[in-house]
């Protein structure tokens, strides 16, 4: 089975050098997106591309429309490039009409499936995740870890005219959260706002709408800090902005968390980002880093009481009549108290 992932497929567009048939598939939507344009792009020159690009929609696609696209010659180039999304590729696994087709693809096409809503187990479907490899690959883009997200945000960056060192793309990253496509979103607004150079965290700070996991870390920052004024501000921001309050106390409720294993791991000799071994903080390690700071502030009967107030705030949210934004100041206020 030929699994390839994110910096293997790049290199194979860059190259140029495409095999008959990609698989598109994995947990990373944007990057998922992006790699089947960019196939897409490399395999067919743009003034063909109305004669030799055919794009399906995968549901309901019949394999006779399918095999007559890729067979079609390409006209005046060297390639036909198809694209299929959603393609029902699990349903497939032991159909040996579309397993002899894969087989008998010509050397002049790249046929693309992109996963984009329906995703492809290889691991799961093995004869048929077989029949795609002898082909060509299977491309799992799962969320990258931070070194891929920092390069993947620089890029962006020169590409709209702009420069984005790494120490400003980690807080850029780390303010509006892991989403790629969001990260995106909020990348084409700062570089719009900016007009060029190279961009700031003041910028950010200015421009960017940061994340609930941003927010909530910022005020479980000033509670440590016992800047109740700073804590208080930022609450009432975020329920201006509408966010649920269990969803606002599930991210602090993860903060403090951060913090209990950052806490733990010092206290056992090792770094504050040790847990991340241990625990799924792929791309995220920088948050047991932050956690650690406030740690060395903490003891750990504090840290005891710090989780019993979240978790009676849990409970009065889940089965008492209070009002939420009551019960998510008194949960503040009970914080900054211990501190």
């Amino acid at each position: 089975m030929a699994l390839i992932d994110e910096a293997q497929i790049r290199q194979q567009v860059k190259d140029g050098a495409l095999a008959r048939l990609y698989v598109v598939c994995g947990g990373e939507g944007y990057l998922k997106q992006h790699y089947a344009a960019r196939l897409c792009e490399a395999a067919v020159e743009d003034a063909f591309r109305d004669f030799n690009f055919h794009r399906f929609e995968g549901k309901d696609l019949e394999l006779d429309t399918l095999s007559q696209a890729t067979e079609a010659m390409p006209l005046m180039g060297e390639r036909t490039c198809v694209l299929v999304r959603d393609y029902a590729l699990e349903a497939m696994n032991g159909d040996k009409d579309f397993l002899a087709f894969l087989k008998e693809l010509p050397d002049y096409v790249v046929l693309v499936f992109w996963m984009d809503t329906v995703d492809f187990h290889p691991k799961k479907y093995k004869v048929l995740a077989e029949a795609v490899s002898q082909a060509g690959h299977i491309a799992q883009l799962n969320p990258p870890d931070e070194a891929q997200t920092l390069r993947i945000l620089a890029a962006g960056a020169k590409k709209r005219g702009c420069a984005l060192d790494r120490p400003t793309a980690k807080y850029f990253a780390e303010s509006v959260g892991g989403d790629l496509n969001l990260l995106q979103n909020e990348l084409e607004k700062l570089c719009a706002y900016a007009g060029g150079g190279n961009l700031t965290r003041a910028q950010i700070d200015g421009v960017c709408v940061k994340s609930v996991d941003a927010k909530s870390f910022d005020m479980v920052k000033a509670v440590s800090m016992g800047d109740g004024t700073q804590a208080l501000r930022l609450l009432d921001d975020l329920f201006r902005q509408k966010v649920a309050p269990q969803m606002l106390l599930g991210s602090l409720i993860a903060n403090y968390v951060d913090i209990y294993r950052a806490f733990a791991a010092m206290q056992a000799g090792r770094s504050a980002e040790a847990p991340a071994g241990l625990f799924d903080y792929k791309g995220k390690s920088f948050r047991l880093q932050k956690a650690g700071d406030m740690a060395r502030r903490m003891k750990l009967p504090q840290l005891k009481r710090c989780m019993e107030l979240l978790a009676q705030a849990d409970r009065r949210l889940k089965s008492t009549g209070m009002d939420d934004r009551l019960v998510m100041e008194q949960c503040v206020v009970g914080l900054l108290g211990v501190r």
